[in-house]
């Protein structure tokens, strides 16, 4: 897609207060001697101050690298150059971020999400509450980071697992800041949607003692944020070129009958719509400590702890109605009136004769607490050897026993008109009446559900580096690690939510003696549970969508959740307690173990081509891995059905006793070995230009999901689920190549070509039919229907492939001033992938946009500082299996503003603007005709001041 750079001029800005960057701090994949490391040491500290600073320090990583790289350091102490970590991330060649309420949240880096990528701090995995690989950057506080180190061609040295990348994420160390440091921060954050005005606050005291050979560093960070999201749903459309023969029902002539001709095309209106309003707060608190005992320039000892917690609790407010006959409705839909298009397909419509509206109440909380704590020993033993000892332990726990809630009520109203004929990219929507608080609704579903997660990664390794006196040699380094996660999901929900539904349709054929009826009435056709009027509630927001073209509905009513609880125990209290109340589902629940056990030994070798020197690292990484995993499967071949007809001749099953005795316990254990050679070659054809090439193999383990004996049963689609816990990782082969132009400390001009060949894909979906049970009818057995298996499966492999250019000048020496403080950033992503099954041609892996940019102007001069950035990214696959197709997330820019000016030497006040034109983010199905989803969050205003002594 075509995509046109709207960038504007910049403003004024600001520098920053003092912050130390030690090109001696340990990196994960230094290339260099330890010997070079040792000598680091002892030289002169680089101070940090500001952009330019920042940018130089990036370089001189990047350009030191032996392999492919990238790096962002922190402008200053508690200084970050974006306010969230996946957002300073994207500003990176080749990575785009996925949001969360308009805060980036994941990361995907050329091409390949979160599962693909390992993210490590200070070299270190850290365990997460996801029960994918996947890593939540909004965890960790920016104010806590020294620097971002992004590498996407592997050393054998590196932790395996990552095909997309490996990330690491640098805290600060004692010893590498001057003496005694205080340093503080306050903001004050302003969100427009909400209008609420929300504290954050970092504090950071760093001390050296006993001659600078020990130090302490201690950071304490807290944010509260309150969050608005209005969004519009649409679902379920009909593709007319690949659906020739759907039609949906319509009563158009409304005599409550299916005549002929009353089927439609209705490709252009989805099945249902629905309307929210996204009301969360967040609380974050984080904490770090850095204890470093350096007694000797032989010993180098470093204890590091990270923790953090995070904590939302929000609502969202919902209302939906459904547009076309589905099994949930009363019947098929009253039409009022149809428009079609040019194409014969529906563009409005108006359902009228009791319309049926769902209210609905969704609430999730999260609740986290993650922490790590390492120590590792570095000992310079002789001027040829070093050893490094380094051990840890991680923990992250999400606690939920059943908080979460999705609540549905339905109500009716007289009409309902959704209309597309205009030019507005959301269809024009009005009810009549609106629903409020004063409209009789019924109770229909209420579902009550939390998975509790504790995740624990432990890590120990054992390395070294020796330099042999071997002219072309320049070390070898060896070493061995092992690492064992653990996660444990325990599931809680209701066991029938509906239960309440249908005016008590589910307690004739319950062990329930009674229950009260007095409350059923005929709504809509339906004979439901009236909801008392104390259970609703008028709405707690207004200007819902405000910004977005368009009609949408008025605030609608919500519920208070105790009262609607009070009401379904007057009705039956035993029923709400077992049915509605959420229990523990041990089928749902899991135990995994996986442990892994490497061995690597690279070298660097060098010398000269030509005159021009080079840096050629070989290397080789074996690693074991073991599996064993404790879940729940569903005894499939024991199940025995009741084959019964209803009083219209319809085929009913009924399952004979309780679900939950058709499943058993299962255990499952599996490894597997891989054997990981890489290159990484670096030609310095002159003091400033560099050429890079890398090749390796790699992989990436699959989603914990997938490992566990974990299945299910949907009966209404005859569906069986079934894990398989013995699904191998993806393999595949890597190269990059790069050319890079350093024409100054502050300035560069980058490409990078990659390609990855990967082996198979693992992917969700249909394997074959398989035979449940038997079929009794009149106490003899029949032939049943088949089920469909679906199992995450190895599939046909892919190609990806694409280029990376990136530029960055700073104009100090060019122009005159003031304009000499205007520097840029540019870069530009291509991003391609093919399936080998020529089936999946058409479809790319979900999260890659083929185009993606970054550009960011800035200004540092004197005392004012400050940025303008503009990042965007070209459509790109959201579900490939979404309801009616393939669902895609449209393009989507972003422009972010910062200035700051220096009240004094170390004081300075800073000003944030997220989101500074106020942008939506939006999903289609197939076309961008067919709207599947749009959210407005709007923008976030921060003002702070930061202070150091």
């Amino acid at each position: 897609m075509k995509h046109t750079l709207k960038l504007c001029a910049v403003g004024l800005a600001v520098s920053c207060a003092l912050s130390q960057y030690a090109h001696a701090q340990e990196t994960e994949q230094n290339s260099g001697s330890d010997e070079q490391d040792k000598a680091k040491q002892q030289v002169e500290k680089i101070e940090v101050r500001g952009v330019r600073s920042s940018i130089k320090e990036s370089l001189f990583l990047k350009k030191n690298a032996v392999g492919v790289m990238d790096a962002i350091v922190a402008e200053d102490i508690g200084k970050f150059p974006d306010q969230n970590l996946a957002e300073a991330l994207q500003r990176m060649t080749g990575i785009a971020i996925t949001r969360n309420a308009g805060e980036g949240q994941n990361v995907t880096v050329r091409g390949l999400g979160g599962d693909f990528n390992v993210t490590t701090i200070n070299g270190r995995r850290m365990a997460s509450e996801h029960t994918s690989r996947d890593f939540n950057f909004d965890l960790i506080a920016p104010e806590m980071v020294q620097a971002l180190e992004v590498y996407k061609s592997p050393q054998a040295q590196t932790q395996e697992g990552g095909i997309g990348s490996v990330i690491n994420i640098k805290t600060r160390r004692p010893l590498d800041m001057d003496g005694f440091t205080l340093a503080g921060s306050a903001k004050a954050i302003y969100e427009e949607r909400t209008g609420d005005t929300n504290p954050q606050a970092s504090f950071l005291i760093s001390d050296t003692f006993f001659d600078n050979t020990f130090g302490a560093l201690f950071t304490a960070v807290y944010s509260e944020r309150t969050q608005r999201e209005d969004s519009y749903e649409g679902q379920g459309f009909y593709d007319p070129e690949e659906n020739t023969d759907v039609r949906v029902p319509v009563d158009s002539n409304r005599n409550g009958e299916l005549d002929e001709g009353e089927k439609v095309h209705p490709s252009m209106i989805p099945g249902y719509v629905r309307y929210s309003n996204w009301q969360d707060e967040r609380e974050r608190i984080g904490a770090s400590l850095a204890l470093q005992w350096r007694p000797t320039n032989d010993i180098d000892v470093t204890f590091d702890s990270l923790y953090s917690s995070y904590k939302t609790d929000g609502e969202k407010y919902q209302i939906s109605f459904v547009t076309y006959d589905e099994p949930w409705t009363p019947g098929i839909p009253a039409v009022g009136e149809l428009k079609f298009n040019e194409d014969g397909n529906v563009n409005y419509i108006e359902l009228v004769d009791g319309a049926m509206a769902e209210l609905l109440n969704v609430s999730e909380p999260r609740n986290t607490d993650t922490w790590q704590a390492g120590l590792n020993f570095k000992w310079y033993a002789t001027s040829d050897l070093t050893l490094e000892f380094d051990v840890s332990k991680s923990r992250a726990e999400r606690i939920n026993d059943g908080d979460n809630r999705y609540i549905v009520a339905r109500g009716f109203v007289d009409t309902i008109t959704i209309d597309q004929t205009g030019d507005n990219l959301l269809p024009d929507v009005t009810m009549s009446p609106a629903l409020n608080a004063d409209q009789p609704f019924g109770a229909h579903y209420s579902y009550n559900y939390g998975t509790e997660v504790i995740s624990d990664v432990e890590e120990l390794r054992l390395e070294g580096t020796f330099i042999p006196e071997w002219e072309f040699v320049k070390d070898i380094k060896f070493g061995f690690h092992y690492g064992k996660q653990s996660k444990a999901r325990d599931v809680s929900k209701s066991n029938n939510p509906s239960m309440f539904s249908n005016g008590g349709a589910y307690f004739k054929n319950s062990d329930y003696d009674s229950f009260d009826n007095s409350s059923v009435e005929k709504l809509g056709g339906l004979n439901l549970f009236r909801l008392p009027a104390d259970v609703l509630v008028p709405a707690n927001f207004d200007n819902f969508l405000e910004g977005e073209p368009g009609m949408h509905p008025a605030p609608w009513a919500s519920f208070d959740y105790d009262k609607l609880y009070a009401f379904y125990q007057s009705i039956n209290a035993q029923a709400a307690d077992e049915k509605i109340r959420a229990s523990k589902s041990p089928k749902d629940s899991y135990e995994l173990s996986e442990s892994t056990f490497a061995l690597y030994l690279e070298t660097n070798l060098v010398g000269e081509l030509s005159e021009m020197p080079y840096n050629l690292n070989l290397g080789v990484r074996a690693i074991k891995t073991e599996i064993t995993s404790d879940g729940y499967v569903f005894d499939h071949p024991s199940l025995v059905y009741n084959v019964e007809e209803d009083e219209d001749g319809d085929i009913i099953y009924r399952i004979e006793g309780d679900i939950a005795d058709y499943y058993s316990d299962s255990y499952v254990e599996d490894d597997y070995t891989d054997v990981l050679p890489s290159m990484n070659f670096k030609l310095e054809i002159t003091d400033s230009l560099l050429f890079r090439t890398s090749a390796a193999k790699v992989i990436t383990r699959p989603s914990i999901d997938f490992l566990t004996p974990y299945s299910s049963i949907n009966f209404s689609k005859f569906e069986l689920n079934l894990a398989n816990p013995g699904i191998k990782p993806l393999r595949a082969n890597q190269l990059d190549l790069g050319l890079e132009w350093y024409f100054s400390d502050y300035g560069a001009l980058t490409f990078a070509t990659y390609y990855k060949d990967i082996k198979s894909v693992i992917a969700q979906g249909r394997v074959g039919t398989i035979k449940v049970g038997k079929f009794i009818k009149d106490g003899v057995e029949v032939d049943g229907p088949e089920f469909t298996q679906v199992s995450p499966r190895s599939e046909a492999g892919a190609e990806i492939k694409g280029f990376e250019i990136a530029y960055q000048q700073s104009f100090e020496e060019l122009l005159p001033a003031p304009f000499d403080g205007l520097g840029m950033q540019i870069n530009y992503t291509f991003t391609d992938s093919k399936y080998d099954d020529p089936e999946k041609d058409e479809l790319p892996f979900a999260g890659m946009s083929e185009h993606s940019y970054n550009a960011v102007i800035y200004y540092e001069k004197d005392d004012y500082q400050a940025r303008i950035a503009y990042n965007w990214r070209d459509d790109y696959l959201k579900y490939p299996d979404a309801w009616g197709g393939p669902e895609w997330a449209a393009d989507y820019g972003q422009f972010d503003f910062s200035a700051s000016y220096n009240l004094t030497e170390k004081t300075r006040i800073d000003l944030n603007v997220t989101n500074l034109t106020n942008e939506r983010q939006w999903s289609y199905i197939k076309t961008q005709e067919q709207v599947s989803h749009l959210s407005r969050y709007g923008r976030s205003i921060s003002l702070g001041i930061n202070t150091s002594f």
